[in-house]
């Protein structure tokens, strides 16, 4: 069943009383396929917040006007009734995935549906199957590339089959074989007879598929018609980028390069993700760097700033080796801006955040520092994380450029730019390569490539495939049939033992295994149950590997704990703590290491701990790794801007560097979590979370013997005490 929407006269100010959609009256039919184009900032997010009702009950503000969705209002019935009618993929992939694998993440909504186990393996399977995505089913969100992680998003809603689907910027981070392939599966959803709403500012072959085409612009729709003349009009509006004859090159081969790498091999948890790289950079050279998602793009450019260690190797910058350099050495000479904004911002407002650079270069900021970038003179005062996706990226680059940097690595630059910011980036660029900069961009977007650089390489698999003009990469990929993703080697999966110990009964091992630790009176009793928690973790846990993660995560509190310890206390109250301490870190990471945060939540429900509770303290653990991945990101942000994180007394004030920006970064994560989870039903009456699994004889043996020698030990202690 298909659902149209209806919007009359509908205004919106957001909780801070900004304006941010005015009069805006549009009617998309059911079962029309739908692209809502405009600029950054025109009202096309806050647009679909509208239609599943998380505006006004997840965000507030003043709404007025008319909504309508198939006949229902959605200011009156709210996400939870509407979530599986209104399908809705956000515009930051990242904010839609909170589940520990890519499955149960598929799982999340059809639980709130209250479907059967049985009717949720088989909706996942279709819809992984449908957009190729079998091979990530079992691998956590952070563990995706930003293009894996798109299309791990558009199926958590493609499961819940809604009859309307509304997609914002869906084709961003996708390569040309994924982004073949979800124009196919959105055409397939269109002709199946459901509605479908994209929204967007870049072509694609989906405007072909489209049968209607709306424009907005400052927080209204005008225009509202048939897609047949799209391109042509959306041209004649500056919607589509103008790009200027590329300039010539002037590199000169015969000169040596400002960049080089020599047969790079870098390993990430193990496994190569580059596999003996060469290439040179040469100055005014501008080279785009383009490969499927997954094929090491990111991990070159980390590695070409000094960010990831070779494994075998080495980078050189000029006749110097990169490794020798201190991070303000680097940074004065290579700047590099990440694929997400938000990574690299420490500073209260845009103005700080330029004038960091040109402290690096040790000099006071021109007046006219809004000039690094056009548009920014507005933006000064603002916090840089209360900006739109395309206002951030351009602060990140111009704070880059700020440091007028002899060469520039630039991952995905036109994600969430719109064609003003596509057009001002390219007569940068340009810009730069004649003054002798030379120029690295790692891009999925062909035409920008084709309109900035001199040459491409392709990478694949984590080796170079391929060099020659754009156009001649181009023509090769063109003949690519779109076939399954080939997984990196950075992203094998290797297969998940059997759990020998239950979820539920972990909960009850932990707990016999603290009270036998605060009862041990005797340093030798604390370290045998230290020792007996470890064996545990080695030899009891199925995933000793989980385990041992959760493990290494906590070392850092061992460490601090020591130290202040030894500090405040004197060594036999320190040696105490640290074995009670050590003996906390194993169990924990034998019993609550391996379990997923799903698995953990249906154990407390069995103990019948109150819903909202179990929600908090599961959410800490979905929050682990994302704040971990978050951690590394700020560190490699800040360090690429030539902040000196390494540990040291020297460099302990420096690391307040990387307070602020985790902090704004938790709470903008708790924030999406909590409207990922709303958009997708976590408040439906129908909610069937999945049912823990049967505690069989095995298990209750495994208990018995596990807890034994914690059982004895708090006897003896009891007894002894008595």
């Amino acid at each position: 069943m298909a659902a149209g929407v209806e919007a009359r006269g509908v205004s919106y100010r957001d909780a801070a009383g900004q304006p941010l959609l005015g009069d805006l009256t549009l009617r998309i039919a059911p079962g029309a396929y739908a692209v809502v184009f405009g600029e950054n900032g025109a009202g096309k997010t806050t647009f679909t917040y509208l239609l599943n009702g998380l505006i006004p009950h997840f965000f507030g503000g003043d709404l007025a006007g008319e909504i309508r969705i198939d006949g229902l209002d959605p200011r009156r019935l709210g996400p939870a009734a509407l979530f599986h009618r209104v399908g809705l993929v956000l515009q930051n992939a990242d904010a839609q995935l909170f589940g520990s694998t890519v499955a149960a993440d598929l799982a999340f909504g059809l639980e709130n549906l209250g479907l059967a186990p049985a009717a949720i393996a088989a909706r996942i399977g279709a819809a992984a199957a449908a957009l190729g995505i079998e091979g990530l089913l079992a691998r956590p969100p952070e563990s995706l590339s930003g293009g894996e992680r798109r299309l791990a998003a558009v199926a958590s809603v493609l499961v819940l089959e809604p009859d309307l689907l509304v997609l914002d910027e869906p084709f961003a981070d996708l390569d040309w074989v994924f982004r073949r392939r979800l124009e196919e599966i959105l055409a397939d959803v269109h002709r199946q007879g459901r509605t479908v709403v994209v929204l967007e500012h870049r072509e694609g072959a989906f405007l072909e598929d489209a049968e209607a085409l709306a424009v907005f612009e400052r927080g209204t729709c005008t225009f509202s018609g048939a897609a047949r003349e799209a391109r042509r009009l959306l041209a004649a509006k500056g919607l589509l980028p103008a790009y200027p004859p590329r300039p010539p090159a002037t590199a000169n081969p015969a000169e040596a390069p400002r960049l080089s790498a020599a047969d790079l091999w870098v390993e990430l948890e193990g496994a190569p993700v580059l596999c003996g790289v060469s290439l040179a950079l040469r100055a005014g050279e501008v080279v785009a760097l383009v490969g499927r998602n997954g094929a090491g793009k990111s991990s070159l450019l980390r590695a070409l700033a000094g960010l990831l260690r070779p494994a075998q190797g080495a980078v050189r910058l000029g006749a110097e080796e990169l490794s020798t350099l201190s991070p303000r050495q680097r940074a004065r000479r290579i700047g590099i801006c990440f694929q997400n904004p938000n990574d690299q911002f420490f500073k209260p407002t845009v103005r700080e955040e330029l004038e960091v650079g040109h402290r690096l270069r040790g000099q006071d900021p021109p007046a006219a520092i809004a000039e690094l970038w056009p548009g920014l003179e507005a933006l000064l005062p603002r916090s840089p994380y209360r900006l739109s996706e395309g206002e951030k990226k351009a602060v990140a680059i111009a704070a880059v450029l700020a440091a007028d940097p002899a060469v520039l690595l630039l991952d995905e630059p036109t994600v969430s730019q719109d064609a003003r910011g596509k057009e001002a980036l390219a007569g940068r660029i340009a810009g730069l390569a004649r003054r002798g900069v030379a120029v690295l961009v790692a891009t999925h977007d062909l035409s920008f490539a084709a309109a900035v650089a001199h040459r491409a390489i392709l990478l694949e698999g984590g080796r170079i495939r391929g060099e020659g003009t754009v156009e001649e990469i181009a023509r090769g990929l063109g003949a690519e049939p779109p076939g399954p993703a080939a997984t990196p080697p950075a992203s094998v999966v290797r297969p998940r033992r059997g759990r020998p110990l239950h979820p539920f009964a972990g909960l009850f091992l932990l707990a016999a295994g603290l009270a036998a630790l605060f009862t041990a009176r005797e340093p030798f009793l604390q370290a045998g149950v230290a020792a007996w928690a470890a064996l545990l973790l080695l030899r009891g846990a199925a995933r000793p590997a989980a385990g041992a993660s959760f493990l290494r995560r906590a070392i850092g509190m061992f460490v601090l704990a020591g130290a202040g310890s030894l500090l405040f206390f004197g060594a036999a109250e320190a040696g105490a703590l640290l074995l009670r301490l050590a003996g906390l870190l194993a169990l924990s990471a034998a019993c609550l290491g391996p379990l997923s945060p799903e698995e953990f939540a249906a154990a407390l429900r069995t103990l019948r701990v109150p819903e909202g509770v179990g929600f908090l303290l599961t959410a800490g653990l979905r929050y682990v790794p994302r704040i971990e991945k978050t951690l590394r990101s700020v560190r490699d942000a800040q360090q690429a801007r030539g902040i000196d994180l390494r540990l040291s007394p020297r460099n302990l004030g420096r690391l307040t560097a990387l307070f602020v920006p985790l902090l704004v970064q938790g709470l903008r994560l708790a924030d999406e979590l909590a409207l990922a989870m709303e958009a997708r039903g976590v408040l439906s009456p129908r909610r069937r979370p999945a049912a823990l699994a049967p505690f069989t004889i095995r298990d209750a043996a495994f208990l018995a013997a596990a807890s034994a020698p914690f059982v004895a030990l708090i006897a003896w202690q009891l007894c002894a005490g008595g």
